[in-house]
């Protein structure tokens, strides 16, 4: 059953209470009493109220203890077994969490996993990440006490790695072959095919991997696959007790993803290596996971980060984790979607996240992205730019050459106009010009997405867009700081949900040390 936890008055055995002077003196110089004067009171129970009874049971643990803990957990790098100990024996953590007038915390070892447990089975019921509602939710409170405005934003994103071990294509067939088959093994050995009793030898892995040679692996796949067909053969024989377990759709789906089109798997034949797909399962420990090159092989996962910043102070305001294939352009879209800003904002993004489409989209909102760079192909260096056509009027009302065409329209988004001949035919900037030349006429046409873009590429040459994009620079740190700091591809879950859970524990832990360091907290 949910109850809030009520903060009572402090109690006459209250360790902090009955502690010589300057010992309270230095207890209020940490961190631990800004922790519990600015962020302990705002975490919110009640948006947690969910994942507990309705019905008359033992109270749950405090929510704000869990949370507030698992934030503490992050910031100094702690395990949970660590984390307990802190809550036990240091009274600074007793003291950020309101412990000290209880005579025995309220929290153990397993509170911090049921807490966790309960998040992810929500997430995978309801699509609903609690953790990044709250920890987005205390980013607005930090930001409020930072007196940071709100009015400009960068973006960024950065790769993840799982946890998981990288695997060859021989090492993925054949560990997902000797899963299913350990399960066959425990459920019924009768049902592991004779072709594949040999798995369960000692030595089988070592022998059938580590001993391939490259010239081998070709045909190693194909028997590997063969035993595949032969597993997959024998469990839809066995019915739902089979067919039903995760091994079972595991092997399924790499069959169906390392194998050319047979939807019955009448027949085995591999792909070549360029075919499989980047979404295709990396290793079964976290089926997740995708495959990505950027700048370097991953496998994982990427988080995108949306910090809202001034000139001294930033808070990651808001953030998302995805499968690593997942674009910057994707993430720009549902950053749009998910802004809902009170005044016109400034969003300084990579040219990545930039299209003339999401530019549109964002300026509806007031939102205005200011790419530091484009992407795509760049201009002809020998021809004059689209924004030498003078417009007025959503019409083109002029050439470079201050020539009026006899001609102009504006359909949909489409500039055209139509010029005299004659006026063309000695012109001097006729070998640069867009004009199109034709037996009657001469016509120019072009987007409003391309003019736009001309003319964007012009101002991005100035030395005042320069010095305004320079303003994206800092959070070019941010991923180092997760790595180094925050260990995070180093995180000890699989799994993209779980992953995700933890990954926002650690932006809150990131931007509580940002206020830590306004309010010039030491020691963390």
């Amino acid at each position: 059953m949910f109850a809030k936890n009520e903060y009572p008055q402090m109690k006459m055995y209250d360790s902090v209470q009955n502690m010589p002077k300057y010992l309270q003196d230095i207890l209020y110089d940490s961190w631990a009493h800004p922790f519990q004067k600015e962020i302990f009171p705002e975490i919110n129970e009640e948006r947690f109220s969910v994942l507990y009874s309705d019905k008359p049971s033992r109270p749950n643990s405090p929510v704000n203890v869990i949370i507030g803990a698992l934030i503490l957990k992050e910031l100094f790098g702690l395990t949970d077994e660590q984390l307990v100990g802190s809550i036990y024996f240091d009274t600074r953590f007793e003291y950020a969490l309101r412990l000290t007038s209880e005579k025995t915390p309220p929290i153990s070892l397993n509170t911090f996993t049921n807490f966790r447990n309960r998040v992810y089975a929500y997430y995978n019921e309801t699509g609903i990440d609690l953790i990044q509602n709250e920890m987005e939710a205390l980013a607005d409170i930090i930001a409020e006490k930072l007196e940071i405005e709100g009015k400009r934003i960068r973006i960024d994103s950065f790769m993840v790695s799982s946890s998981l071990r990288n695997l060859s294509r021989v090492q993925l067939v054949y560990t997902v072959n000797y899963q299913f088959i350990k399960m066959l093994n425990k459920l019924d050995k009768e049902l592991i095919p004779e072709s594949c009793l040999a798995y369960l030898e000692p030595g089988h892995e070592k022998e059938t991997i580590y001993k391939t040679r490259d010239s081998e692996a070709e045909s190693k796949i194909e028997t590997l696959l063969k035993h595949s067909k032969a597993l997959y053969d024998a469990g839809v024989s066995a019915g739902s007790k089979v067919t039903e377990t995760e091994e079972f759709k595991t092997l399924k789906r790499m069959i169906a993803e390392q194998t050319k089109d047979d939807d019955d798997f009448n027949v085995i034949t591999p792909k070549d290596n360029k075919e499989i797909s980047a979404k295709s399962l990396q290793n079964p420990s976290d089926p997740d996971a995708t495959y990505r090159f950027k700048y370097d092989d991953n496998q994982g996962y990427v988080a995108n980060i949306v910090e809202t910043f001034d000139k001294e102070n930033s808070v990651i305001k808001s953030y998302d984790f995805k499968p690593n294939i997942y674009s910057d352009q994707k993430f720009s879209s549902d950053t749009i979607e998910k802004l809902e800003p009170k005044n016109p904002i400034q969003a300084f993004v990579d040219g990545t996240y930039y299209t003339y489409e999401l530019a549109k989209k964002a300026l509806e909102k007031g939102i205005k992205l200011i790419p530091g760079e484009l992407s795509g192909k760049k201009p002809a260096a020998d021809k004059m730019s689209f924004t030498s056509f003078r417009i007025e009027n959503d019409i083109i009302v002029s050439c470079a050459a201050g020539k009026i065409p006899i001609y102009t329209e504006k359909n949909k988004d489409t500039y055209y106009a139509v010029f005299e001949k004659d006026g063309c035919s000695c012109c001097e900037l006729k070998e640069e010009c867009r004009i199109d030349e034709s037996q009657n006429i001469n016509s120019v046409s072009f987007t409003e997405k391309r003019y736009e873009t001309d003319r964007l590429r012009e101002e991005m040459g100035t030395k005042e867009y320069k010095k305004l994009t320079n303003q994206r620079n800092a959070i070019e740190g941010v991923p180092s700081v997760f790595r180094r700091k925050y260990n995070v591809d180093y995180m000890p879950v699989r799994g993209l949900v779980r992953s995700k859970v933890w990954f926002g524990l650690k932006v809150g832990a990131y931007n509580v040390k940002k206020l830590f360091k306004r309010l010039q907290v030491a020691g963390v």
